[in-house]
């Protein structure tokens, strides 16, 4: 028959020494590995916990980077801006002076420009006046006889207008 009811189905073993001392030892293992996984299971725990802290500590610090960055930047661009106010206002009051300068040399010049245009018309008119005065007088004595102001020697003889020389000539007019 069989089964556990008949006739060789269940054999009941005894304990020997060996098989108790291999239950113990095999409790004894299991305690080990019990203690090894306990282990493992904690410094897993505490190396996931170490490296949550790490990486909330990293990210605090790159987040207050991140921030000192972000003003060091802002305040570049104010600095910036202010430069090129301050360079535009240096450039237009700048242009200013020169438009002003440019100004006053063009109204200096014009006026110089003038006095001497004057000027020059003021001799050129003299010269005119001058040169027609000259031409006047040379019209007004076109003809007449001139007189000699001053002696000359060693010119020869007189000339006949006064009496002298060809005693047959006849008076010049």
């Amino acid at each position: 028959g069989g089964g556990w009811f008949g006739n060789g189905g269940y054999r009941p073993q005894y304990a020997t020494q060996d098989f108790v001392q291999n239950g113990f030892n095999f409790n004894d293992l299991q305690d080990q590995n019990r203690d090894i996984s306990n282990l493992v299971t904690a410094g897993t725990a505490q190396a996931v916990a170490a490296t949550n802290s790490t990486f909330h500590d990293t990210l605090a610090v790159l987040n207050d980077k991140y921030g000192e960055l972000q003003r060091d930047i802002a305040g570049l661009a104010v600095s910036q801006a202010n430069a090129l106010a301050n360079q535009n206002q240096c450039c237009c009051e700048t242009k200013m002076l020169i438009a002003e300068n440019s100004a006053a040399l063009n109204l200096a010049l014009a006026n110089m420009e003038g006095r001497i245009t004057a000027k020059m018309d003021a001799n050129t008119i003299q010269e005119l006046r001058d040169k027609v005065g000259q031409l006047e007088l040379s019209q007004a004595t076109a003809g007449v006889l001139r007189y000699p102001t001053s002696w000359s020697y060693g010119a020869g003889p007189f000339p006949p207008f006064y009496g002298y020389g060809c005693p047959n000539a006849a008076p010049a007019i």
